[in-house]
């Protein structure tokens, strides 16, 4: 595989009516990121790994505080996918985003994003200052082996379908080491913060879904906060069989939750499953074992 696409829908819902999204399909060679606080309903291909990306920035712009990542490694075996909510706008956003942009160059073949949140962490309260802070979690995904390694600074949990067993649970950093030091705080708050890792090998089918506190604390026209396990309860009521079923359908969900109106925060759905394996592509060793 020498790339994966990224492939636009074209309508977002904003202000109460429908806005047309240039169509796009890009090729991106091994070895980039693609970035973007914007509007976004896109359909990414990663190595063994589909994802889509679900994006509505709050108020009246066309970005927000909300910036969603994807990278493959030289070698097209490592991927990784994050999703960093930003605290205020403006240059704020610009900042992290280009810090996050660059430190992912630097640790496009690490699995792991332990040294890339350090060394976030490090650079929004450099950059920054105080007052100025970012939840972010990202995954890491090996093509090969099938498995993701998920940190988390500070974000709301992930929820993964396991489609065997028609299940959905939490994905939950466990704090194992550094007990005296924090953990998992947002990048910016606290010097010398240390992250843990969770590594799972999600099956064929299987969703592991990634949002913003936008989703979750979605309000009611009645006032009621839709909360985590308001979003677990509506995520089992809606079509797991692709990423872009369940992140369109939870889409719509949140809007009906909201009684049709904008959201009052910046909501972003970042969805993904694991391909199952062609098995045209698996070739029977010969004699020789080749």
């Amino acid at each position: 595989m020498n790339g994966w696409i990224i492939s636009e829908s074209q309508t977002a819902y904003h202000e109460g009516n429908e806005h047309l999204m240039q169509s796009m399909s890009r090729q991106l060679a091994c070895a980039e990121t693609w970035a973007s606080n914007k509007w976004a309903a896109s359909l990414v291909e990663l190595p063994g790994l589909n994802v889509w990306v679900h994006s509505v920035p709050a108020g009246t712009g066309d970005a927000g505080g909300d910036v969603h990542y994807a990278s493959v490694c030289p070698s097209c075996i490592v991927s990784r996918i994050a999703l960093a909510d930003v605290s205020g706008h403006g240059q704020a956003v610009a900042v992290v985003g280009e810090k996050l942009r660059e430190l992912m160059q630097r640790y496009l073949r690490d699995l792991e994003q332990i040294p890339l949140m350090r060394d976030l962490n490090q650079a929004v309260r450099e950059e920054l200052g105080n007052g100025y802070y970012a939840t972010m979690v990202a995954v890491g995904w090996h093509g090969r082996r099938g498995l993701m390694v998920m940190t988390n600074a500070g974000h709301p949990p992930p929820l993964w379908y396991r489609a065997s067993r028609n299940e959905w649970s939490w994905l939950e950093t466990r704090r194992v080491s550094e007990r005296e030091r924090p953990a998992g705080v947002p990048l910016g708050l606290l010097a010398n913060v240390t992250y843990d890792r969770l590594v799972v090998k999600p099956q064929a089918r299987d969703l592991i879904v990634l949002y913003s506190d936008g989703v979750s604390e979605a309000v009611s026209p009645d006032g009621d906060e839709l909360g985590r396990e308001g979003l677990m309860n509506m995520a089992r009521t809606l079509d797991s069989s692709s990423p872009e079923a369940l992140g369109t359908q939870l889409a719509l969900a949140l809007r009906a939750f909201r009684g049709d109106r904008e959201p009052l925060d910046d909501e972003t759905i970042i969805v993904t499953q694991r391909v199952a394996p062609d098995p045209q592509a698996i070739r029977p060793r010969s004699s020789n074992g080749e």
